[in-house]
Order: structure tokens, then sequence, then C-alpha cells
């Protein structure tokens, strides 16, 4: 039991230093963590001689309830049609986009008081869980979280909170290339550098192999994720703040009945993209070994990711069961403030979770399924 505990140890430590020590992976290190700082810095949202003036001003009304004296403010500091911004009436702005969202842009916004506003959003989400064919539970389900969100919603300035969902959005598909280019060949790179041999003889060589391959594989990927998303999200933080942490959801994604704040759909995002990161690397290390060519895993895993993003995308949802399990199949949407508008559930008889809360689970039994579907394989493969 020693020896396979020492042998295990061994290999793994071997398989992390394999990952993280060639040259490939410091320039790559570099590139990525120079990428990372940066996109902790030029957040759009943030960035620019305008925003920096402005910053103060628009956050004057933080706090406030949406209700008919705010609106009122709004429709006197704006023209007709909310278009024009400037020093003078940017307090309002990011309220007028809100409500923007909600009505008609055909209409001048002084048309509407706000029992309109929120008469037209409850509207707009039924016909939004109409499109999406719910099932009785399901619209009882949103039913009741929707009467948990208390109205009149109060106003925040998000746009430091918008930058940070904007960094977790972008780990996946960073991510994607970085869990391709340094895990396509982990157990490809044995047929390829003919040292497969080797691990046949080697004391009980096969199993234990697997499970260091596939351990240190992920524990890299990890220490990579915390490195580069922690380098963006720090950044961020020290430069721009969290202003709208305890803002509801509502505050940017209005037409949903979500209950929560953005910093606990911050906490969700996080953990998808963890998740979701987990799933590339076992699959990449899955495909690795079936394929055993580097540059064909590399082109299945891209391959295979944008054809679910496609797939989600158009896919029409009343194909429910394939439209719905791609949608949940896709990082890129499922780490998206989107996800706050995907009204189909899962689950029975009244208890349901939601795209959100499902995800990261789904990824997980999926990363599991494969890696004990892989060791089988990998010890058939390796059968003297």
């Amino acid at each position: 039991m020693m020896g396979k505990k020492s042998l295990f140890g061994t290999l793994f430590f071997y398989e992390i230093k394999k990952i993280l020590k060639n040259r490939f992976t410091v320039v790559l290190l570099i590139v990525i963590t120079v990428y990372s700082f940066m996109q902790g810095v030029f957040q759009s949202e943030q960035m620019g001689d305008y925003a920096d003036r402005t910053r103060e001003l628009k956050m004057a009304i933080d706090g406030r309830e949406i209700d008919d004296a705010l609106l009122a403010e709004l429709y006197e500091a704006a023209d007709e049609y909310g278009v024009f911004w400037n020093e003078t009436n940017c307090t309002y702005e990011a309220l007028c986009d809100w409500v923007r969202k909600i009505v008609d842009y055909g209409r001048p916004i002084a048309d509407y008081d706000a029992n309109a506003i929120y008469q037209i959003r409850e509207d707009t989400i039924r016909e939004g869980m109409d499109l999406c064919a719910l099932t009785e539970g399901e619209e009882q389900y949103w039913e009741e979280r929707e009467a948990s969100v208390t109205k009149p919603l109060v106003w925040h300035s998000f746009e430091e909170m918008y930058g940070l969902f904007d960094i977790v959005q972008a780990m996946p598909l960073l991510m994607l290339f970085v869990v391709t280019l340094l895990l396509s060949q982990i157990f490809a790179g044995e047929v390829k550098d003919k040292t497969d041999p080797l691990l046949r003889c080697t004391r009980g060589g096969w199993g234990v192999t697997y499970v260091a391959k596939i351990s240190a594989a992920v524990v890299s990927i990890f220490l990579l994720t915390v490195l580069f998303g922690g380098i963006s999200i720090i950044t961020s933080l020290i430069l721009w703040g969290s202003n709208g942490w305890d803002a509801m959801v509502q505050n940017l994604m209005p037409l949903t009945s979500v209950p929560m704040t953005m910093g606990a759909f911050f906490g969700r995002q996080i953990l998808v993209a963890f998740a979701a990161c987990l799933l590339m690397t076992v699959a990449t290390c899955f495909l690795s070994e079936c394929f055993n060519n580097p540059v064909v895993v590399m082109g299945a895993v891209f391959g295979g990711f944008l054809l679910i993003l496609a797939g989600a995308r158009e896919i029409p949802m009343v194909i429910r069961p394939l439209s719905q399990f791609l949608y949940l199949l896709s990082p890129i949407d499922m780490a998206s403030p989107n996800v706050l508008y995907e009204f189909r559930l899962v689950g029975y008889g009244g208890h349901y979770l939601t795209a959100l809360q499902f995800a990261p689970i789904l990824y997980l039994v999926i990363s599991v399924v494969a890696v004990i579907i892989g060791y089988f394989v990998y010890l058939r493969k390796n059968k003297v």
C-alpha cells in the first residue's frame, strides 16, 4: 500500500512538473498573466476621461427607490427619448437605460409612470416564460420568485460589478485555450514520444499512472484558473472597487425574477466558471487518451465547444430537451448574466433547480463519468 502511495506521489508531481515547466508553458503563462492584468485594468465601463469625471455623479442617486419621484427627476433631466447625455445630466443615464430595457424604444420615456413600467416588466416576463413553453410547476416556481422580489426596486450604480461580470464570463473561453494547449498531449504524448512501453512494465503503472495524470491535470488547471482569474479580479477591485455588490440583479437584468444580489450572482458565476474549467480539463484528457494525436485533440475540443455554443443559440426552444441540454453545456452562456433570463428549470414535483444552480452539478457529473470511463479505456489500451 505504501509503495503504491509513493508511486502515485512521484508520478503526480512528475506530471505537474511536465505540464508547468516546459518552455511553451512558461511563454503561455507570461502572455496570459499580462492579459489578465490588462483585463483588470482596461475595463471599457471604467476607462476614459468622461467616465472618470462622471463616476461620482452617477452614484448620486444610489439607494433610492425607482418610483414616480425618481422617474420625474429622470424625465426632467433627459431629452424626450433619453438619447443625449453629458456631465449635467449623466446621473440619470444608466437609469434611463434601465427604463429603455423594459419599455418601447419608439415612445418618449415620459409616457411611462412607475406603475406602467412595472406592469410592462411583469407582462414581458410572462411573454418570455410563454416562449420557453414552461410547465405549470415551472410557472408557479417563477411566480413565487417574482413575489419575493421587493418592489419598488432600489436603484444602484453597477458599472464596477458589470466589469467583474465581464472578467468571469471570459474565463471559460480563456481557459479553453490554456487547457487545450497544455493538456492535449497528456496521454497522446505517451504514444508520440514512444514512452508508452515503459508504462506497461512499471510496477502498478497503468491505473496509478492514469489517476496521477488526471489529478495533475485537474490541479494544474485549477491553480492556473485561480492565478489568471485572481489577477484580473483583484486588479479590478483595487482600481475600480465593487459598487453595486449589494444591489439586486434586476438593476442590470430588469426582466429576471431571480431574487439575488449582484454579489451573490458573482459568486455563482465563479462557481460555474471553475466547474466549466474542470469539464474542459477532463474532456481534453479523455480525448487525448482516445485519439493519441494532440492536433486532433485540440480540433475536437474547440470544434465541440463551438458546436455546443452554436446549438445553444440556433436550436429552437420547442425542441426543449436538446435545446436546454446544449444551453446548460455552454460555459459562455452559463457564466453570462444572460443566464438570469433562462426560465427553463431542471426538476420535478415542485422541486427545481435553475440553470445557474444545475450547470455546476452537470459539469461535475459528466467529469466524473468521463474519468471513470477513461480509466477502463486506459487500462484496456495498455493491457499487456
